[in-house]
């Protein structure tokens, strides 16, 4: 609970707002040189939860990622959650059952200190949360790879005044060939949230989309121009049909999000077996393409004033 404002401002609060703007930034940013030692958050050693694993790391000092816990290994303790929404994820050998559990935030060395400054200095008044979870929200790239289901209970917990201040998420899309259908709704939630939910003020975004290669590389295949994607879209709206299986329908539901400044769109490769029907011949030709055609046609849609 935030306390309310003193009759008399504090001797912090009547300082100017410079000199506490400079304040925030030293107790938010990450830290010049590396922690030594304990140098990451103690939580940063309970495990993942993984329906695709992917090796994407991040190293920027100014990203935090978002992370699925393990809802078997990681710490059951509703008094370590209470302050998280929950949610379900897929379990079992089959992914049959459903089990919850909730997310963290992963700590570098670079922003350790984050674990102590956060929770001490945002509650102190409603006008210093509202000054420092613009700096802090508007600094840090928020990122959750492939933890696509991790992102509507993260920004539900974030106050109206850090929502507001969001303004970098990085995402990873799935291999398409390998997608299930609770991937699909967690894909569609999220991107409805974003387009949709009041007080957004993202600018940024990185996608991360999974490619496939195969050993013979693509030396043969045919890239997929911006205009290529335009037709296949337009065929899907027109006569309702997808031309050899294509999906791109989480494309479609990502465009929903407007009004973005910045948008890179960058292929992580991995291998893929020779294509051997449509559907695979199709993704091939696209992870060819990510960074071409489809990262054209995506930002003539998605960019403010394009």
């Amino acid at each position: 609970m935030m306390s309310e404002p003193h009759p008399q401002p504090s001797p912090f609060l009547r300082l100017p707002f410079e000199i506490r703007l400079i304040i925030y930034e030293y107790l938010l940013f990450p830290s010049t040189t590396p922690s030594s030692g304990q140098s990451t958050s103690v939580s940063n050693l309970l495990p993942d939860y993984h329906t695709y694993y992917t090796g994407d790391t991040d190293t920027d000092a100014f990203t935090l990622t978002v992370r699925t816990m393990d809802p078997y290994l990681g710490a059951h303790s509703s008094r370590s959650w209470r302050r998280r929404n929950t949610y379900h994820v897929r379990t079992g050998a089959f992914l049959t059952t459903t089990t919850p559990t909730t997310y963290r935030v992963l700590l570098t060395p670079y922003t350790t200190h984050l674990r102590q400054t956060i929770p001490s200095l945002l509650p102190l008044s409603r006008q210093i949360h509202a000054e420092a979870a613009k700096v802090l929200y508007s600094t840090y790239t928020f990122s959750f790879h492939t933890h696509i289901e991790a992102l509507v209970p993260f920004l539900t917990d974030l106050t109206p005044a850090a929502l507001a201040a969001l303004r970098h998420l990085a995402l990873t899309k799935k291999a398409m060939p390998y997608t299930k259908e609770f991937d699909r709704a967690e894909w569609s939630a999220a991107c409805a949230f974003l387009a949709t939910a009041p007080g957004v003020g993202l600018q940024t975004l990185r996608l991360d989309v999974m490619a496939g290669r195969p050993a013979a590389g693509w030396s043969g295949v045919s890239p997929i121009t911006a205009s290529d994607f335009e037709v296949l879209t337009r065929v899907k709206k027109e006569w309702g049909s997808e031309g050899g299986g294509v999906d791109l329908e989480w494309v479609e539901q990502l465009m929903g999000v407007k009004g973005l400044r910045k948008l890179n769109i960058r292929g992580v490769v991995e291998h893929c077996p020779p294509p051997r029907s449509e559907i695979m011949a199709f993704w091939v030709a696209f992870s060819k393409s990510i960074e071409g055609g489809f990262e054209e046609w995506v930002r003539s849609v998605m960019i403010e004033g394009k």
